[in-house]
């Protein structure tokens, strides 16, 4: 009985190890978990015809999916350590569920021909800058060029204020563009008070870069070394997605990160300068 066992236990161990290993066969077996989340999100969210109560069946059943979905992903991420394709699984699929320390974990499974990945550096660079991208610590000097050409400094920019604020946008993001008009009304009301923006562009096209900075009237100073993703300076701000706003004191430290409202960035930047 007990060989028998063993060798059921070694068939099914066998098959779930080369089902695993399939790429394509994780990503059909993925695309099948995300046709039922979606079927759940439009049954809760366009749905106008259920009441709330009609709907907690599939509240609970889409929970239930989500949570296979990354149960999922860490099965064939853990079964793939030496295909680099997996580390976009983990990007995609995992990442935002682990802490920094998990994060690392799961990046030092990966074999060097696996981390020739370059969203594997992202990741480590992200694991490595994080941490240090808090209120209180002291930013990352860093210099970008102006639409002139010429050379901008943070540092220099921070000397001759109170306040800056960096903000990462792009000529290509949407949402960048669309705060625009809202961090202008923030700059006309704090620029006379030690209130300064230098944006830096992600953009890698000069031409692209210029006629958003033309589009948008910027007011402020905006910079971009044209590298994209490529620059260093939105690794070591831990940048994973734009718009991303940074405010930095004149003594170099971190004021706030992030600010997912507009009220949340407005109050601390005004609580900041009425303090200072």
């Amino acid at each position: 009985m007990k060989k028998l066992l063993f060798t059921i236990g070694l068939i099914l161990a066998t098959g779930m190890s080369t089902f695993a290993q399939d790429y394509d066969t994780f990503l059909t077996k993925m695309k099948e978990i995300e046709a039922e989340e979606k079927e759940c999100m439009n049954t809760i969210f366009k749905n106008k015809e259920l009441s709330d109560a009609e709907k907690e069946p599939y509240v609970a059943k889409l929970k239930d999916v989500r949570a296979r979905k990354l149960d999922w992903a860490k099965q064939a991420l853990h079964a793939n350590p030496g295909d680099k394709r997996f580390v976009d699984v983990l990007n995609f699929y995992i990442f935002n569920f682990l802490t920094i320390d998990e994060l690392n974990t799961e990046l030092e499974r990966f074999t060097p021909e696996a981390r020739t990945n370059p969203m594997w550096k992202s990741m480590k660079d992200y694991v490595t800058y994080k941490p240090l991208n808090a209120v209180g610590k002291d930013c990352f000097d860093f210099t970008v060029k102006g639409h002139d050409g010429q050379e901008i400094r943070l540092s220099d920019v921070l000397k001759q204020n109170k306040l800056v604020l960096v903000d990462f946008w792009a000529s290509w993001c949407g949402p960048c563009r669309a705060s625009m008009p809202r961090l202008k009304k923030l700059y006309a009301a704090y620029k006379d008070k030690g209130f300064e923006i230098l944006s830096v562009s992600l953009d890698q096209k000069k031409d692209d870069w210029e006629k958003a900075y033309k589009a948008q009237a910027l007011p402020w100073i905006d910079g971009s070394n044209l590298l994209g993703w490529d620059d260093p300076i939105p690794s070591k701000y831990a940048v994973r997605g734009i718009p991303h706003k940074v405010l930095i004191g004149h003594d170099g430290k971190f004021v706030g990160l992030g600010f997912t409202s507009d009220k949340a960035l407005e109050d601390a930047i005004s609580q900041y300068l009425q303090s200072h």
